[in-house]
């Protein structure tokens, strides 16, 4: 399959920066130049620098040209969950991701969390507690607890990943009927094996977190697939 002449553009344009070495803020030629010396057309120059510009990688100055952009991963994650929705990504794996990364990630954010991080989080599960709906913490307070935990990391691409899961999580996980087993009390374990400092009881507590969510998928899950073979038997 012949890969569209923007995508190529796309490509030699980055590779040009590449090659020559250049930085943020770095100028590049013009639309026209770049045409010209890729042999595309000025509209697919066009559509190549406004994907790029999209993603971050180049920045158009009105009036002044065109510039190596200050890379970000912001725009990528952006769209990661409108893309992941829109690939029927199940609950089961968005849910591991995340499991995953939060439990690898929890004893190195224990060192860093100081005694005034722990009274945060604390403050944070009494909300939690105080605004619960049938056990379940309200999703801003629980977002709020996640990141909160995680930022004496000190890595904004830990606290985006995060997110980008959560909310992942909290859209696809609408769909398990029933009480919510995502309990303000696994919150309260978190903060109080944080405490003791004892790396076993940390992840314990965070695997516990997970444990009734995945048990409530496993059994929404169950119960989807029996509905669907009822209602599609095999001939």
């Amino acid at each position: 399959m012949r890969v569209p002449l923007f995508r190529q553009a796309q490509e030699r344009l980055r590779q040009h920066i590449l090659d020559h070495g250049l930085s943020p803020g770095d100028p590049l030629p013009s639309e026209g130049e770049l045409a010209e010396q890729f042999e595309v057309s000025r509209a697919s120059m066009r559509e190549a620098t406004r994907s790029l510009e999209s993603l971050g990688v180049i920045e158009s100055r009105h009036g002044k040209g065109l510039y190596v952009g200050q890379f970000s991963f912001a725009p990528i994650l952006e769209q990661l969950p409108y893309g992941l929705l829109l690939n029927d990504v199940s609950f089961r794996e968005v849910l591991e991701v995340r499991h995953a990364l939060e439990e690898q990630l929890i004893l190195k954010a224990s060192k860093l969390l100081t005694e005034k991080d722990l009274r945060d989080l604390g403050e944070i599960v009494q909300r939690m507690r105080d605004e619960q709906v049938d056990g379940r913490p309200p999703p801003e307070v629980d977002w709020e607890f996640h990141q909160r935990l995680f930022t004496p990391l000190g890595n904004q691409l830990v606290l985006d990943m995060i997110d980008i899961f959560w909310r992942l999580y909290n859209r696809i996980g609408e769909q398990l009927p029933g009480q919510h087993p995502h309990a303000v009390e696994v919150h309260a374990d978190i903060v109080d094996a944080l405490a003791t400092g004892d790396p076993t009881a940390i992840t314990t507590a965070v695997t516990r977190h997970f444990v009734a969510i995945e048990q409530a998928v496993e059994v929404h899950e169950a119960r989807s697939t029996a509905t669907d073979d009822k209602e599609h038997p095999h001939s």
